[in-house]
This record gives C-alpha cells, structure tokens and sequence, in this order.
C-alpha cells in the first residue's frame, strides 16, 4: 500500500498562517494550497475536487480550526450512552475508503479534515481529565470520526495526548486504527493506561471492502511492533461481516492474531456486526452498486440503523467467541451496540 499523500490541501482562511499549518504544508511541499472559508461547506467553495468519491478521499486534505469541544459523549456498548466514556474529535474523516464505513453517511465530503487548533483540544482534554478524575473510570477513544493515526505523521496529537494520560490512572486512551508502522509515531514508554486497537477483518473481506488500507497481516505485525514498545493492544472485529466463506476466513484471521501477538498484551476483543442507517445504505448503492454487503437479511432496530436479522448475528458472534476463546479462555470480549438479550444468547448460551 503506497503512504497517503495528498495532492490538493484546502485551508481555512482562518488558519492559514498558524505554525502548525505553515509546518505541514512545507511537510507537503509541491502539493496545491487553496485557501476555503468553511471545512464543512467545500460545495459552496471554489476547489478542484468535490463530494464523498475516492478522489477526494485519495488526494485531499483539509487543514481546520475546529469550532467547538472536541469531546463529546461516546454510543456504549450497550443501547444507552455510558456517561463516562467519551471520543475525542481531533480530526474528521480519513484517507481509507472502506466500503461498510459508516462515516459515508454522517459526513457531506469525503476529505479527511485536521483540526490544527491543537494546543485548545488538549487544553480541553486536560481539563476533561482532572474534571472527571473525580467521577471513576473514564475511557477516551480516538478513532470514532476519523481513524487515530491515519493523519499522526502530520498531526502528532496521539504522541502529545499520551503523556497526559501519566496522571491520571483511572483514565484510559484507546487509539483505534487500521494503519500500518504507527510505533513508530508513539512514544517511548507509554503508561498502562493506553491501548493501541486494530480494526481487522479477514483477508477475503479486506481485499473485497478495504481499499487503500495495509493488509491484515501487516496491522497485526504493527501491533506486534507496538506490544514490543510497552504498549496493550485492543482487536476490534467491527464491522464483523456475513460473507461466503466467513467462519473460515474469521479462524484464519485469529490464528493469525495469536501467532504474533501475545494474549497477555491483549487488552480486549470487541465485536460488532455490520449495521447501516438508511444514509449510509444508499450511498454503498451509490458508490459500490457491485458491493454484496447488503445481500443478507438485515432487520431495522430501534435506533433506526438495520442489523443482520437477530439469529444470524447471534450465530455470527458465537462463532467469533468460540474461535476466540479456542486460543485465550481468559479474553476479554465485548459485544458493541448489542441488546442485553444478544448478550444473553451469545455468552450465556
């Protein structure tokens, strides 16, 4: 997989002359600059590459001020939002175009957007820190609207966030990703409080859904890499996918995981499967209309998003479960945006 490096940067006009910008745009020499008023209106703007396709997604990226709190309430796991778990914002949308991605249907443009107003985000997130070390656990995820690391080598916020996390031990920071190399990017000696995650899926469905992503093996030989440094690793199976060949694929998969990463660095598994909010349906129509991602049975739930019709998703987690544990008795698994009767069916079964 060749590095992302874009072609055309868009700037707001507002931080054109920030020092970060100038930074990343001499990082970036030889690209075309052109200045925009407002990330979140390029249809109104006068730039050479428009709307949610590959092209954008491949050669763009927009430098931002961002306009408001960048942590926010994060979905649990479960159907109500756990108050102490929150995502932080620290850039929108990324250069991978995978096909099931949600952010299709939540996002007017494909760019890949990075705040630079970054000393105001970890202001807050320090802020955050000390104003919830009174309330418990907390846990902060990087990588719900863009992926964490995919913009680090220009960014740099994960390698500054971090440290902030020495003091405060009951806090935890995950960093979700489907990169490649990013030990590289990561300090030296992380406290335990930090968790670098993989999204995976199997070979099969990463060469079908997954396009300008490293391969599964290589994600995992970063993972390696990164429990090598000090650091635990989080697997995160979401979206799992009903394909041909599936059960097969997923085993292949997690031998794989535990021929290179220990079980002991592994801090968890969390599984989720394929689910889409009629947006984002009709766009994989609209971009992908080969794709198959939509030929099983899907059921519309509650909160207006369709899942695999209820046996099939419990019969698809069990499975993963089963293989799972085959390796680790002791591994901690998640379900993500399941029903405590889906939980039922799949761990108390």
């Amino acid at each position: 997989m060749e590095p992302y490096r874009p072609k055309h940067i868009y700037v707001e006009t507002r931080i054109r002359q920030a020092p970060r910008t100038e930074n990343i745009l001499r990082s970036l020499s030889g690209c075309s600059v052109h200045e925009i008023q407002d990330h979140r209106r390029l249809e109104d703007e006068s730039v050479p590459l428009k709307g949610y396709n590959a092209g954008i997604k491949g050669n763009v990226l927009v430098l931002a001020h961002h306009p408001g709190p960048c942590i926010r309430p994060f979905p649990g796991a479960r159907e109500d939002p756990a108050p102490t778990e929150f995502y932080v914002a620290h850039a929108n949308g990324c250069p991978f175009d995978c096909q099931y991605c949600f952010l299709q249907g939540y996002f007017d443009h494909g760019a890949p957007v990075l705040f630079v107003n970054q000393e105001d985000l970890l202001e807050e997130l320090a802020g955050h820190l000390e104003q919830n070390a009174r309330n418990g656990p907390t846990v902060y995820h990087m990588g719900e609207l863009s992926d964490a690391l995919a913009l680090e080598l220009w960014s740099g916020f994960a390698a500054a966030a971090i440290p902030l996390m020495q003091g405060y031990p009951a806090a935890r920071l995950e960093l979700r990703t489907k990169c490649a190399g990013v030990e590289a990017l990561l300090p030296e000696g992380p406290p335990s409080n930090i968790t670098v995650s993989w999204t995976l899926t199997p070979w099969e469905a990463w060469e079908r859904n997954e396009h300008r992503t490293p391969s599964p093996r290589v994600r995992i030989r970063s993972a390696r890499a990164c429990q090598e440094k000090g650091y635990r690793v989080g697997i995160r199976l979401d979206p799992a996918l009903v394909y041909p060949g599936w059960e097969s694929g997923y085993a292949s998969l997690i031998q794989q995981i535990y021929e290179h990463l220990r079980p002991d660095g592994i801090e968890s598994f969390v599984i989720g499967g394929f689910r889409y909010s009629p947006i984002l349906g009709n766009r994989i129509k609209e971009r992908f209309p080969s794709n198959s991602l939509l030929l099983p049975e899907f059921v519309r739930c509650k909160d207006g998003k369709y899942r695999y019709f209820r046996p099939l998703r419990v019969s698809l987690y069990r499975e993963l479960v089963t293989q799972i544990r085959g390796h680790d008795p002791k591994a901690l698994i998640h379900l993500c945006m399941e029903t405590d009767q889906v939980h039922r069916d799949v761990f108390e079964a």
